[in-house]
């Protein structure tokens, strides 16, 4: 396991990607200014980091991966509570099972949609133009000359 990974994972993201580019070709002339489209850098750097916040709000892979197996076994957890005779088991242990498993990941990625839809939502009742038009100009500027 390489232990180096969340450190990339950090700086990987959308805050340090903005960031990092203005670092790294801020200084050229042809680079978007905050002044030009009338952002505050203080105004800014909060903007970036509620954005960054907002989009955080689902946790890492690997809590949504260990959320989402918890719920797809979730049904499976509550079929063991029944007895052996009870008429749940009709169809065969198998088939049963298959089926609480089924329902388990319909459950899981319902949940999965369902933090996508309040994360969309946040962010685009976060959003706002100006801001975005300069984090657009941003992300898509390549420089002049290579590089």
């Amino acid at each position: 396991m390489n232990l180096r990974e969340p450190e990339k994972q950090i700086l990987d993201d959308f805050e340090h990607k903005v960031t990092g580019k203005m670092t790294k070709f801020g200084d050229r002339p042809d680079f978007p200014k905050l002044e030009n489209y009338g952002i505050d850098r203080q105004d800014f750097d909060g903007y970036l980091f509620d954005c960054q916040a907002i989009m955080d709000m689902g946790g890492s892979k690997r809590s949504q991966l260990t959320v989402g197996g918890f719920i797809t076994v979730l049904p499976v957890l509550i079929l063991s509570a029944f007895p052996d005779k009870a008429p749940i088991w009709t169809y065969g242990t198998m088939i049963t099972t298959i089926i609480a498993i089924c329902i388990g990941l319909v459950l899981a990625l319902f949940v999965k949609s369902l933090l996508q839809a309040v994360i969309h939502y946040r962010l685009s009742k976060h959003k706002d133009m100006k801001m975005e038009a300069f984090i657009k100009a941003v992300l898509f500027y390549e420089p002049k000359g290579g590089e």
